[in-house]
């Protein structure tokens, strides 16, 4: 007879009041009662959690939400999904989940106590907590919800309360989602005009990064691919560029710590692409070329420093930041919104939408028609002012 079987024997079992037996024991120091409606199921259920025991079975209300969600990453999220996801996974995590319900036995979670901090980031009730728009409710929803399918297949638990969470509704959100928007043509030559401006004195350019902007701009580039980009995936006698790596920053180690790495191919398989290149697009890069050469910057990278390093995404917002006040624009510009602009002007312009994805490098085409489906929207209304019915 096993060990857990002999426990399982000496176990008392009493009946109660209700007509159910009840057995109690303890197992590897954890005590435990179990119920049943015959001594038989008591101990059957009493023999069944011994053995998980046995095999490193932890009681939930012995494990936080923290320890399981920070085994879980690890075990089925890390080296198995783009280093960016997990990123944000466990950027949810560290921002939304660690100070809050993680700190909770995840055996004692409930879905009122899920739907309480989902309904708390959506509308919150102190200035200390940032609210969430819409976009980032269902990120803590896309964290947990498999997270706390796996302990129910672990049989941690017994269910998963994240399952029937609902998420507020747009209109019932402090935060709104971001509005899309693009440059519009004039203020794309606005921001031309602050990237080509120089110094007086030595007539050299105010900045490098600005032609590094306006590749951007005219490539559709998402930032990632920009810092990835070296002058060696031009080819300029065939006036075509390959798009085929990118840069994933703040990726969280597993020793601890962030950096950034180099990913051999785009973000999606979608993104490793070729695009032509027009006269305006070699002449940036010329410039560039020509700049390099007087400043005496040497480096495989085309967006990169002063002294040849590869440039950060922070360093090149910064730059813009600079460039948009010069040009006078009244809009705050991210480096998205370059990119942004790049499908909004090709779309305006009667571009198809499959041409569109396909130079931005959209795994599918209703990618693209989700994010650009106001400048269609747009193009729509234009047309129906010009009918003559």
């Amino acid at each position: 007879m096993d060990n857990v079987s002999t426990i399982v024997n000496q176990m008392k079992i009493k009946k109660r009041s209700d007509g159910r037996y009840e057995g109690r024991l303890t197992c590897n120091g954890t005590r435990k009662s179990f119920y049943g409606t015959t001594k038989t199921e008591v101990k059957n259920k009493a023999k069944a959690y011994c053995k998980k025991v046995e095999n490193g079975y932890r009681d939930p209300e012995k494990i936080t939400l923290n320890e399981y969600i920070e085994y879980w990453l690890v075990t089925y999220k890390l080296n198995k999904i783009e280093l960016s996801s997990y990123n944000r996974l466990n950027s949810v995590y560290e921002h939304q989940i660690k100070n809050t319900i993680g700190q909770n036995m995840i055996g004692t979670l409930s879905t009122s106590m899920i739907q309480e901090i989902i309904d708390e980031y959506a509308n919150p009730s102190s200035t200390e907590i940032r609210a969430l728009a819409l976009s980032g409710l269902k990120k803590i929803v896309q964290l947990l919800n498999p997270c706390l399918n796996m302990a129910v297949e672990e049989d941690i638990i017994l269910y998963n309360p994240c399952a029937k969470v609902i998420l507020p509704k747009e209109n019932c959100i402090t935060t709104p989602t971001k509005e899309q928007y693009s440059l519009t043509d004039t203020e794309i030559e606005q921001l031309k005009k602050a990237c080509y401006k120089k110094y007086k004195s030595s007539g050299e350019y105010y900045s490098r990064d600005g032609f590094v902007l306006l590749l951007i701009l005219s490539l559709g580039l998402r930032i990632g691919e920009m810092l990835a980009l070296e002058w060696q995936d031009f080819d300029i006698a065939n006036r075509i560029v390959h798009i085929n790596k990118t840069i994933q920053s703040n990726v969280k180690q597993k020793g601890g710590g962030y950096r950034s790495t180099v990913k051999k191919s785009a973000k999606t398989r979608a993104g490793v692409r070729v695009i032509p290149l027009n006269d305006q697009i070699i002449e940036y890069i010329t410039t560039l070329r020509d700049y390099d050469k007087r400043n005496g910057i040497h480096s495989p990278y085309v967006a990169c420093t002063g002294v040849g390093t590869r440039n950060t995404a922070r360093n090149l917002q910064r730059s813009l930041d600079r460039l948009v006040r010069n040009a006078e624009i009244e809009k705050h510009i991210t480096l998205h919104i370059l990119r942004h602009t790049f499908g909004s002007v090709l779309i305006r312009r009667g571009v198809g939408i499959e041409v569109v994805s396909k130079l931005m490098g959209h795994a599918n085409i209703t990618i693209t028609y989700n994010k650009y489906i106001h400048v269609i929207q747009e193009e729509e209304a234009k047309a129906m002012n010009l009918t003559p019915i």
